[in-house]
Order: C-alpha cells, then structure tokens, then sequence
C-alpha cells in the first residue's frame, strides 16, 4: 500500500509507512476477475440457473427425432456409354469440373421436384408432422400454392446432404419422429434421385439424337456444294499439275532452276577468280592453277640460274659459256610471258561465258518465280476450298457415326451412382441431445453471467477494496476492516457470563470488537490501522487524529471506538471525541449518558465531569460524548474555546481521537481537520463512491488538512488480492464468540450498526 498524506504548503507532513505511486493505474488481473465473480455470484449463479432451466425446457419438450443415413458414391469417371456420353455430357454439365458437378447433384438432391416425388411416392400428406399442415385445410389430392411451399420447406428442413471430406460419398440425413417413416424417406430420396438422373440422361441422348438427325441433312448438302465448288476452282485456274502433297510442275522446275542458278554461280566465282589471278602476270600464282607448259618453262628457268650461279662462283663473270646460259635463260623468259598472256586470254573466254550462262539462269529463274507467284495465289484458295470440303465431309462421316451410336446409347441404363449404405431404422433418437443441451444451457448461462457480471461492474462506482481505494484517492490504505457480525447479548455462553465477572461485555456495544473480541481477524485490523499511524512519524506521533467520511452510515463512529480501544490497550491515554454534535452516536457504543457532552462543555453549562470512563478494563480510555443536539455545532466548533480545548488536551492526553461529521454531509468537520495531526478517511466497501472519496480529498486538501490515508470498512476479505495468498489463514481466530468468520454474514446487526 503507498501513497503520500495531503498536507497545507509549508506544514510537516504525516509520512506513512507507504507511498502510493501518483499516476499508478494497476492493469486487469485474474484475481479482479475473481473478485468480480465473488461479488456478483449470485447473478452469475441466476444466469446459470436459467440458462439450465432452458436447456432442461427444450429437453422435455423437444419431440424425440429419429435420423435415418443412407450413403452413395458419385463417381464421374464411370460410365458404360459407347461414345455419344462425351457429347452428352459436354451440353448437360457444360464442361464443370468434378466438385462443381458434385455439388450440382446435391442440389439435385434436394431440389423441389426430388421432395414432391418422394412425398407423393409415401404419400406423406398423411404421416406426422406433414399432417398438421393440413389441419385446417384437409388434402383433398391437389395442394394450393402455399401448402405446397409449406409442405416442401418442412421437408427440406428435415433432409441434410453432406459430402465426405476428401471424397466423393453422400451422406443424405433425415429426421422424423417416426424411425421407419425416417428411413423409408431417405431411401426414396436415392431411389428418386437416380431414377431422374437416368431419365435426365436417357432424355439428353434423345435430343442429341435428334439434333444429329436435322444437322445431317443440312451437312450432306454442304459437303457436296463444297466438292463441286473445289472442282470447279481446279479447272478454271489450270492446277492440273498440283500434287497430293500441295506441290506443282512450276514448283518443282522452281526448285530445279535455283539449284542450276546456284551451281552457275558458284562456277562464275571460280573462274572469276582464276581470272583475276591471270591479270596479276605473277607466273608462280598461275602455276598453281594451270600447270603444264607453264611449270615446266619455270623449272627450266630455275635450273638455268643455278647453273648460271656455279658458273659465275666458280669462273667469274667473263666465262664464256656464261653467256649461253644468259641467252638461254633469256628465251624460257620469253616462253613464261607468252604463256601468261595465252593463260590470261582463255580464263578470260571462261569467265565471260559462266557470267553469260549466270545470267540466262537468273532470269529464267525469275520468270519462273512469277509464275510461282500467280499459282500460290489460286494453291492458297485451292486449299481453302479443299480444307473446308474435307472438314465437311470428316464432320458428316463422325455424326453419321454418333447418330448410329446414339439409337444404341438411348436405350442403355447408364449411371454413375452408386448406392454403398441403404437407410436402416434407427434404433435411438438423435434429438434432443440431453447432455449436449444441458451442457450448452450451462455454458451458455455462465457466459452470459460472466458477461453481466463484467457489465455490472464496469456500471459500479463504489469502492470495495483497497486497491480501489488508493486508485482513485491516491492515499495510503492504513488499514482493511473486514466484513463482520457482531455477537448479541443472547450468543454470551454460561462459560462467558462466568468469565466475566464484572459484566463488561454487556456495557459496551457489541460492535467493538477490539475490546469483546481482541483475539479475531476484525481486532488485528485495527491494530494493523494503529500500527499504521504510529508508523507515519516515527520522531513525532500523531496525537490528535479525526476520523472522517463523505456521508453517515459508513462506520465512523464504529473505527473510532475500536481504534481508540486500540490505543488504550497499549497504555497510552486516550481521549475519544465525539465531534459530530448533530448525530453522533459514541453514547450509543460505549451504552454512556448523553445528558452532557461536549456540547454542554463548550456551552459552557458542564466542566471536566463531560469525561467518562466507561469500561472498568481501560482506564486510561476516556470518552467525551456529543451531549443534547446544539443550536449551532458549526459556529460552537469552529469557537476559539474548541480550539484552545484541542491544544489543552494535547497536553494532557497521548491520543485524541475526533469522531467528527460526515464532511460531504455538513461543513462541521473542515474547521476542526486543520487543527488534527492527521486525518482519516474512512469508507465503507460497497457503499462509498468513487466520486464522493474525491470530493472528500479534495475539501480536506482546500481546508489544509493534513490527511493521513483511507480506512476500509466491512471489506469482503476474499475480494483483496494479498488475503488469496494465504486463502483462509485466519491465524487462530476461528471459533471465537459472535465472530463467525473473516468473511462474515452482515455489518453491524442493529441499530447501532449504521455508524
């Protein structure tokens, strides 16, 4: 529990032992979720309670149904047709693919013309529950529109077509009162369903039959109007040479003249080329084509400057026979060149005539390719022609044939389906499914409870624990005071009344706990609330506290007296006030006189004897009454006398405990919290709101007062988070007198209980 006390600016402020993080806001937990459902138990409970109460309704009243199953497979791949199927199939399916078709034979199942079969095949206008549609109109064999739309609505409702996972096997479902009523339906559905897919087939082969048969008659005319058109073309444009291939003479001769062109060609270049060499006059080139004469003059050469070189090396340049060779080297020379020119003349003959012959080929070619130009054009319409005759007469040969097939396939009883599982009578109904039901019911009530219970809460603004509590005022929680009922005179055993000698349990109120019961859970609060303050300023103790709230009736005055009690029982003096002098009630709790009190002692019609010591075991606990109802408390309390009383009993009293007015009642309370060492919020689960705790803090914290922290009053112990962590660790406390339990069964039983 942190938190920070409210102080004036400049004042020494009351620490706690904790401090509550300033902008803290705890996220949503399992246990408020736990604390929710504590709270609002009983609307979950009622939620529960009726959603069970429902189930068990639709239990008892269902009508016991029966569902009969039958199973068939649907196998598109199977067919025992000889050919026309294809055709067939292609108009009825229109090319669907396999799970299309499948939930196209479902639909089948349950269209509208299957149901007025299988009702009029059982005849079930006189069979439950179709009867009662006819209860105040009988079936006299016809049905008005809206009984027919009735009668087929109520069956469909009944009939369910499912497909396998993963398969191709139906399921058809259906559910009636009656177990042999159930079964025969679904097996009039198959019967129905597979005597209209054969009708449905036998009929598709018979139009396509008869289509076939208008179509011939109108085709046969076609293939032959095309024949004679395509005989007709042939003659006019001369294609007597074209072949069964699509060639013709003028393609082959084409053919001929480009292979003769290519080769002329080619023999143009090479003598082109030779030619060319020729022009060059280099003899050791043209030997090498030409050969003969010409290589023999260059060996002779060759070997008439060898022999000229010894000469020359051996005798000089003047030996005679030198100049033999020199004339006869000179000769083959002139031999060399004659026979160049004599080369060069003839390659040039032969080049001239290739170059010629080239070019007769070449235009023969080209005349020959107009030629080819002019028969494409009339081949290209020729094939039209003959292409289209051909098609008509393949597609009148393949429907001459699918006609002669179709007299055959018409009277086949062909079928893909195939029935696995007929309807048995089943032996159990399947509705209502009482456990099903009664488990829905309760989940069902449970959520809606839970749901309600989230809702109601999200609607409450009241403060229920102390988590709560410093949420919304960010102050310390001193203090949880758990929900308890106090004993009456009449729960004091004989053991009690003899151990209690002088009486005392009977001259208090039983409320204050601290002092009847100091050993139980309620008494340990408030010391832990005592502890609290005395922790708050370990150099100065508090000594003057108040005790304050928003409205009446959220345990004031009930904290006060045990808190006091509290103090006492540690041998401190204490003082307790009561301050409210419109409504107090600390006579009431301590069973004191009010003829004075502290209204008489500031009127000044009473002294010290206002003071009482009303229980013989604490005698250092006095109690000041309120005394008769003043006048004027506000101007009484916010005297001068009020406030040199509060500094004199300072002086002579440890603790003074100020059991004021609720603040957001009367303005009493806000002259006397200014002059307190710390003041006390006290509020009351369930019942303080959020808003009003506020509003307190926020008039306390205008006024200067030094506020200390909250006290929380008849809290539910199983509402706050820490007391889980122990669940019923009570400590020892069980069993004690008039306090039942921690979590306790009421507040402050009479009338005294309302403070």
């Amino acid at each position: 529990m942190q938190g920070s006390a409210i102080a004036p600016q400049g004042q020494q402020e009351l620490h706690p032992p904790g401090g509550v993080p300033p902008h803290e806001s705890p996220a949503f937990t399992p246990a408020d979720f736990r604390k929710i459902i504590i709270k609002r138990k009983w609307v979950i409970l009622f939620c529960v309670l009726v959603g069970v109460g429902i189930a068990f309704y639709h239990i008892f009243t269902t009508i016991p149904q029966y569902e009969a199953i039958s199973r068939m497979s649907i196998d598109f791949s199977r067919s025992t047709n000889i050919g026309i199927e294809d055709i067939i199939e292609s108009k009825l399916s229109g090319g669907e693919e396999s799970d299309q078709k499948l939930q196209t034979e479902l639909r089948i199942m349950q269209s509208d013309s299957v149901v007025m079969d299988v009702i009029n095949s059982l005849d079930l206008y006189h069979r439950k529950p179709f009867s009662d549609m006819f209860a105040k109109q009988p079936y006299t064999g016809h049905l008005t529109p809206l009984q027919r739309y009735q009668l087929i609505r109520a069956f469909q409702s009944s009939e369910k077509v499912i497909v396998e996972t993963g398969t191709q096997i139906v399921e058809i479902h259906f559910q009636n009162p009656d177990p042999e009523v159930a079964a025969k339906v679904v097996n009039a559905i198959v019967q129905a369903y597979m005597e209209r897919d054969l009708r449905s087939r036998f009929e598709g082969t018979t139009r396509v039959s008869n289509w076939l048969s208008q179509q011939l008659s109108t085709l046969k005319s076609q293939v032959q109007s095309s024949q004679q058109e395509l005989s007709d073309y042939q003659k006019k444009n001369n294609l007597v040479g074209l072949g069964p291939t699509g060639t013709s003479l003028v393609t082959d001769d084409l053919r001929t003249i480009n292979d003769q062109l290519a080769e002329a060609r080619a023999d143009r270049i090479v003598k082109e080329a030779r030619y060319r060499m020729a022009q060059t006059r280099n003899p050791d080139l043209l030997v090498s084509v030409s050969g003969g004469v010409l290589g023999s003059l260059r060996s002779q050469e060759a070997d008439l400057m060898v022999q000229k070189a010894q000469l020359q090396s051996k005798f000089g340049p003047e030996y005679p026979k030198l100049r033999e060779i020199d004339r006869q080297l000179g000769s083959v020379r002139s031999d060399i060149q004659t026979e160049i020119t004599n080369l060069t003349q003839r390659f040039q003959t032969e080049y001239d005539a290739a170059v010629k012959t080239e070019g007769l080929l070449q235009q023969r070619l080209d005349d020959t390719k107009q030629q080819a130009f002019h028969e494409n054009e009339s081949a290209a319409q020729f094939e039209i022609l003959q292409h289209g005759a051909e098609s008509a007469s393949e597609l009148y040969d393949a429907l001459q044939m699918k006609l002669k097939e179709a007299g055959i396939t018409a009277g086949l009883n062909s079928n893909n389906i195939d029935v696995i599982d007929t309807a048995m009578i089943p032996p159990y109904p399947v509705l209502p499914q009482k456990r099903q039901d009664a488990t829905f019911g309760f989940l069902g009530g449970l959520i809606v409870g839970l749901i309600l219970a989230v809702f109601l809460e999200s609607m409450d603004d009241t403060l229920r624990t102390s988590d709560d509590a410093e949420a919304v005022s960010l102050l310390p929680a001193l203090a949880v005071i758990p929900h308890f009922q106090p004993f009456s005179k009449k729960a004091i055993n004989a053991k009690d009344e003899a151990a209690d000698r002088n009486g005392s349990l009977a001259k208090v109120s039983p409320d204050l706990l601290a002092y009847n019961e100091p050993q139980s859970i309620v008494a340990e609060g408030f010391r832990s609330l005592r502890s609290s303050i005395l922790l708050s300023a370990v150099d100065r103790e508090p000594k003057l506290l108040l005790l304050t709230s928003g409205f009446a009736a959220e345990g004031k005055s009930t904290c006060s007296s045990n808190l006091a009690v509290s103090f006492a029982q540690r041998n401190a003096r204490v003082l307790l006030v009561d301050t409210d002098l419109r409504k107090g009630t600390l006579h009431m709790k301590f069973r004191l006189s009010n003829r004075t009190g502290l209204s008489t002692y500031l009127s000044r019609e009473s002294k010290e004897e206002s003071f009482e010591y009303p229980i013989p075991g604490l005698p250092n606990l006095a109690v000041m009454t309120r005394g008769p109802i003043a006048p004027n408390p506000g101007e009484m309390l916010a005297s001068r006398m009020m406030e040199d009383t509060l500094a004199r009993w300072r002086q002579e009293f440890d603790h003074v405990i100020l059991d004021s007015s609720p603040i957001l009642a009367v303005s009493d309370t806000l002259s006397l919290a200014p002059q307190a060492d710390a003041v006390l919020i006290v509020l009351r689960s369930g019942i303080t709101r959020k808003k009003a705790l506020s509003r307190v803090r926020e008039q306390l914290r205008r006024s200067g007062a030094r506020v200390l922290g909250t006290i929380i009053n008849d809290v539910d112990l199983r509402l706050e988070n820490y007391y889980t962590y122990s669940r019923r660790y009570d400590y020892g406390y069980k069993g004690y007198k008039g306090y039942g339990s921690a979590y306790g069964a009421g507040y402050a039983g009479g009338k005294d209980g309302e403070e």
